[in-house]
């Protein structure tokens, strides 16, 4: 194993080659990923439900690894599979990449899938099989239900009846059907519910003439109740309605009251007619306007005198005015002047800089190189491509020959292996035929095909003959001889015993269902059949012995024609070891050989286990003939693919010499020194690319440095301007006045800017103000003729009025939609008339008189309900009992029902017999299969449960039909598996696994993983269990698995050729 990452483990190499190897490490060493590795190789990577199982590695890295084994025949295979998905390219199509090599028998290496290598390497064993019989964790050993798959159960009871799972499902079947006939206690099988009937039925016919005059009377009492039942539900349909009304009374009188009160109110108040209707709240909103209106004319006053006064502090500098335009232009461009001094340095520096790289590159490309050389070289796009054009060809020149060198080796080596496996194959060829040779030289025809000929006649001859001698013979053996005289065939005397008892079994089953005269039918015809088949024993007796009487004249025919193709095809023919007494006589020969026919059976078996060999022989001769042809046509191929590598190696280097003639024809056109290669002369080109823009950057450098020169003289300029003209200025300061000398007047010119800005803004809002405070007067104005125009509206002398007639209306308005609400709630769903005896009886009774009425009316309802219900509980009675009396007077009926069921109960009896004799035959036939027939699976089983527990426990039974496991002592007690300690269920469920395994021959190859087995296991039953795991490793690889020191220690002292390899995190 070479595994390059799986789980936490990266590049491990194992190499497993003992019978018993020993895993033995650690928690977290690796011992079940390697386990989960060998799955994986074998099967493939499970699916990412199953993360422990699929391996795959939690950081970077390779996803897989390689395997190589040795199936059971020795034939090496190679498994390497990868997980696509870690390589980055999941959208390939599959989730892994797997190559699977198998050598063939010529040496070669054959590359096959997934299917054959289960097939062929594996036995055809599934993956889930191997994971439950061949990869065994503790899990797997301690979960029975692996065990009852349908993949086990078929292994389980391949020697039994398929798990008896027909049988018990007859079994439970005929046991149903059973119940549903009869049940001694039922009450609801069919047998009952007719048993029932027929009693019915007979009590029904005898009570039956007594009915007529009960009939008449109910008849009459269903009449009489009906009538009183319409009286009755008119009367409860009058105290309804004039409860209904009570209640609806009882329920709005205090709403009526509320009402009447509303109306009263209503007729009472003062006339408001031509009030509007949104008055009030326009007369609010107008003395709102108002308020804010006056609030809002004071507070402009106020603003307008305080801006006046801020107004006249603020004063005017005549030379800040002229000047101070073009003072924040310089002060603006204060920044620009320093950053242009800062660059005209830098520019300063930048230029000695360039003009140092440009002596170092005219020294690097040659020391006496000039500027004007540098110039003068031209660089285009056509000569560096010249020159990457030819450097190309070299570079291509080089990797040409480097793959045509190292294609000669290959083919050298392709020749050599070619010429070997030649020699090898015309080896094996010469081999073959000479053994051929001399195991087969009693073999007359040098032909093949002459041989196989005589072969295929010969063989149809021997048929032929024993056609005849078998036709002469009929059905009677030589070896048995003919019956005697007065016997019967043995097939005529068992037919006849089973017509016998065939005939009592019938006879007896009609007799108990009691139909006598068919039992006595059946009888009298398996009678007769008994004596037809008694006469055609006797007759074919008597043929037979005619026949016999003529066998041993067909014997010696055919015999002269099958000598002489024997002695045609061998050299030592049969006839000669016959022992005849006069040789060379052909017609003792035949007698020798109709005589004793086994002599000739012999013989021809020698002979047919010579042809197979010399069969077997020949093809092997072909195999290798056409083997030898193989090698010499690649050995020719290999030779002629040689001469073609070397006829192509000449031809690079010709073209080598005229690309190495251009080169320098090139360099010499261009003034150029012959010693650069095409490589260098790119990095000139370069280096000149940089040497002419240096020259052409020093050219725009120059140009700037000048044009920042003359701005900061022009700058200086202005700036002497305005401190001339300075009032405050001192007349004996600076003369050369500069950035500094001017931050001083900027001060002053910010500071009185805000001045500037302050006072405009106050003029501003002066004039603002006034605009508000007449407009504010205009609205004042429009507000009061508004207000007129309402009181004029409303026809009211004055405001006062007009408030107490607002009130009213608003009064009034509440009233109407009081009345409204109270008519809805009281007479919503009611007609004109019912409002109209609502509201005359509310005005004629009071609330006393009202709730005794109810409580009368709801008296009377109460009792004329429950007299209608019961008039209709007697109805329906009377109404049952007339059915019942109908039903019962029809006796001719009842007596039909009453045959019916009886004839229904005999077919019932007839089945149930049926059903309960096979059911017992089942039961006898689960019995004795359960005692006497165990599979071979278990009986494997058994020997390695008795074998790991010391002989504690000496049988395993499985119950046929739950398939339950049963342990059974040396005493024949049974213990369910479930009531075993788990440490001897685990030895159970292990020896089953090792039966299993035993009893599948396909799979005889396959090694046993065990992973940490053994930790519930005591002592002795350890040294047992090893034991047996050295008895299996004569026939197959087994690798255990375990983290415990006393389990390692005891597997080396016990098993000898055993193979410890220790395991570290």
């Amino acid at each position: 194993m070479n595994i390059q990452g799986f789980g936490a483990v990266r590049d491990m190499s194992i190499s497993i080659d003992a019978p018993v190897t020993v895993l033995y490490g650690p928690n977290e060493a690796g011992k079940s990923t390697v386990l989960h590795f060998i799955s994986a190789m074998l099967y493939g990577f499970p699916g990412k439900g199953s993360p422990a199982e699929r391996g795959e590695p939690s950081g970077e890295g390779v996803h897989g690894g390689e395997l190589r084994f040795l199936d059971k025949e020795g034939i090496p295979w190679v498994v390497r599979r990868y997980n696509r998905s870690r390589e980055g390219n999941a959208a390939s199509g599959k989730g892994e990449r797997v190559h699977i090599h198998k050598q063939g028998d010529n040496g070669l290496v054959i590359e096959l899938g997934q299917q054959e290598l289960e097939q062929y390497a594996l036995g055809g064993v599934s993956r889930d099989m191997f994971r439950q019989l061949f990869a065994i964790s503790l899990s797997e050993l301690q979960e029975i239900r692996s065990l009852q798959s349908a993949e086990m159960s078929g292994y389980l009871f391949h020697a039994g009846i398929g798990g008896g799972a027909n049988i018990l499902e007859a079994e439970r079947k005929l046991s149903q059907e059973m119940d549903k006939l009869y049940k001694p206690r039922g009450k609801v099988q069919q047998t009952a519910k007719l048993l029932q009937s027929i009693e019915d039925l007979r009590t029904r016919v005898a009570d039956s003439r007594a009915y007529v005059s009960r009939y008449n009377e109910v008849v009459s009492s269903i009449l009489e109740i009906e009538r009183r039942l319409n009286l009755l539900e008119q009367e409860r349909a009058r105290t309804g309605e004039d409860l209904s009304l009570l209640r609806k009374a009882l329920d709005i009188r205090p709403a009526w009251l509320e009402w009447q009160e509303a109306g009263v109110e209503l007729k009472d108040l003062m006339d408001s007619s031509h009030f509007p209707p949104d008055g009030m709240p326009r007369y609010e909103k107008m003395l709102e306007e108002e308020r804010v209106l006056l609030a809002q004319s004071i507070r402009v006053e106020q603003a307008i005198e305080d801006a006046e006064d801020k107004l006249e502090a603020l004063p005017v500098n005549d030379f800040l005015e002229q000047y101070g335009g073009r003072m924040e232009e310089l002060w603006a461009k204060r920044s620009l002047h320093e950053a242009g001094n800062r660059e005209l340095a830098e520019l300063t520096a930048e230029y000695k800089a360039q003009e140092n790289r440009l002596e170092q590159l005219l020294r690097d490309i040659d020391p006496a190189w000039t500027r004007q050389e540098l110039l003068s070289l031209p660089v285009s796009a056509s000569d560096r491509e010249e020159v990457r054009r030819i450097g190309a060809a070299f570079a291509g020149y080089d990797r040409r020959m480097e793959a045509l060198f190292i294609e000669q080796r290959g083919a050298q080596r392709s020749a050599a292996a070619a010429e070997s496996a030649l020699r090898e194959a015309r080896r094996q060829l010469r081999e073959e035929s000479e053994r051929g040779r001399e195991a087969f030289a009693m073999i007359k025809p040098a032909a093949p095909q002459e041989t196989a000929a005589l072969w295929n006649q010969l063989q149809l001859e021997i048929e032929r003959w024993r056609e005849r001698r078998l036709s002469g013979a009929g059905p009677v053996s030589v070896s048995t001889g003919r019956p005697g005289k007065g016997r019967l065939p043995r097939v005529y005397a068992r037919l006849l015993s089973g017509m016998a008892v065939m005939t009592l079994l019938l006879a007896a089953v009609l007799l108990w269902t009691g139909a006598a005269e068919a039992a006595v039918v059946s009888g009298i015809v398996m009678l007769l059949g008994m004596g037809y088949i008694y006469w055609s024993a006797q007759r074919g007796r008597e043929i037979q012995d005619e026949a016999s009487e003529g066998t041993s004249m067909l014997d010696g025919q055919g015999t002269e024609h099958v000598d002489h193709l024997y002695s045609s095809l061998v050299s030592a023919p049969y006839a000669a070891a016959t022992g005849s007494s006069i040789p060379g006589s052909r017609r003792d020969r035949n007698a020798v050989l109709t005589r004793d026919p086994l002599m000739v059976e012999a013989r021809m078996r020698e002979l047919r286990s010579v042809m197979e060999g010399w069969q077997a022989w020949r093809q092997r001769l072909d195999r290798l003939t056409s083997d030898c042809a193989a090698a010499e046509e690649k050995s020719a191929l290999q030779e002629a693919e040689l001469k073609t590598i070397h006829s192509a190696i000449e031809q690079e280097e010709k073209r080598y010499l005229e690309l190495e003639r251009q080169w320098e024809s090139w360099l010499v056109s261009r003034s150029l020194p012959q010693s650069l290669s095409p490589d260098v002369m790119l990095d000139v080109f370069v280096k000149v690319e940089q040497g002419q823009e240096l020259i052409r950057q020093q050219k725009s450098l120059g140009l700037k440095m000048d044009v920042l020169l003359r701005e900061a003289e022009d700058y200086i300029v202005q700036c002497h301007e305005i401190l001339a003209a300075d009032p405050e200025a001192d007349p004996d300061g600076n003369r050369n006045p500069g950035v500094a000398e001017l931050s001083g007047i900027h001060s002053r010119w910010k500071a009185y800017q805000e001045d500037s800005r302050q006072r405009k803004v106050l003029s501003e809002r002066i004039q603002e103000l006034r605009k508000e405070a007449a407009a504010m007067e205009e609205e004042r104005e429009g507000l009061r003729q508004r207000k007129a125009a309402l009181l004029a509206s409303s026809r009211s002398a004055d405001e006062e009025t007009f408030l107490r007639m607002g009130a009213a209306a608003k009064r009034r308005e509440e009233l109407v939609r009081t009345i409204r609400h109270h008519e809805i709630t009281m007479f919503s769903g009611w007609d004109e008339t019912g409002r109209r005896r609502l509201v005359q009886l509310l005005e004629l009774t009071d609330a006393a008189e009202l709730e005794a009425q109810c409580v009368e009316k709801e008296e009377a309802a109460s009792a004329a309900h429950s007299l209608r219900d019961e008039l209709q509980e007697r109805r329906g009675r009377l109404l049952q009992e007339r059915e019942s009396l109908e039903s019962a007077g029809n006796q001719d009926s009842a007596l039909q029902q009453l045959e019916e069921h009886r004839s229904a109960l005999r077919e019932i009896v007839s089945q149930y017999a049926v059903r309960s004799m096979a059911s017992e035959f089942i039961k006898r036939t689960r019995r004795i299969y359960e005692e006497e027939k165990q599979p071979q699976v278990l009986q494997l089983a058994s020997r390695f449960f008795s074998m790991l527990t010391g002989g504690v426990y000496s049988r395993v039974v499985m119950r046929l039909g739950d398939q339950s496991l049963l342990a059974e002592r040396p005493t024949g007690e049974l213990v369910e598996s479930s009531r075993l300690s788990r440490g001897t269920a685990e030895q159970l469920y292990l020896a089953m696994r090792l039966g299993l395994i035993q009893s599948m021959p396909h799979a005889a190859g396959l090694p046993l993983l065990l992973d940490d087995l053994f930790v519930n296991f005591d002592g002795d039953r350890l040294r047992h269990a090893l034991g047996a795991i050295s008895e299996l490793s004569r026939n197959r690889q087994v690798v255990m698995m375990t983290c415990h020191r006393h389990v390692a220690e005891q597997t080396m002292e016990l098993i000898p050729d055993a193979r410890l390899i220790p395991m570290q995190p």
